[in-house]
């Protein structure tokens, strides 16, 4: 009986560190990354406005596929925009924007309205990936808000 404990207490220091490693996150750990992925979005949007390159290379995977708000498909070299242009991009004010985190991939959904002449309100999507320990966008929807 004494041995059946003691191979039973073994068993339990060996496998006791591999669950504790797949132990789920607490609700401010997940709040945290959901602030970090909130912010993230945030400095994607203000990049876009203000087409700075460095940062779009940065957060925008270099797999990187998405749906345009007239249902084209986009990839990252059609979203940086080219060397000192200051056309194009995307500049839009938020709201609602949440963030949702499954592990390593985080979903963010808003509502915006673009700063342009036109105002479109526009609902976004953008779909984020942790990889070698940081965040990239890989996937977006953009679509329009139709007017009633």
């Amino acid at each position: 009986m004494r041995r059946l404990f003691l191979i039973i207490g073994l068993l339990a220091v060996i496998a006791l560190p591999a669950v504790a490693q797949n132990a789920p996150k607490t609700s401010g750990q997940t709040g945290n990354v959901e602030q970090s992925i909130l912010q993230l979005t945030r400095d994607w949007l203000a990049a876009e406005e203000s087409h700075d390159r460095a940062t779009l290379q940065r957060i925008i995977a270099d797999d990187f596929q998405g749906t345009g708000p007239r249902g084209q498909t986009v990839f990252k070299a059609d979203v940086i925009p080219e060397e000192g242009s200051q056309s194009g991009g995307l500049a839009i004010s938020t709201s609602n924007l949440k963030a949702r985190v499954f592990g390593d991939t985080a979903v963010v959904t808003a509502h915006g309205v673009q700063k342009a002449e036109e105002k479109r309100e526009l609902r976004f999507t953008v779909v984020f990936a942790k990889r070698d320990s940081r965040w990239q966008m890989v996937a977006g929807h953009l679509s329009a808000v139709p007017k009633e």
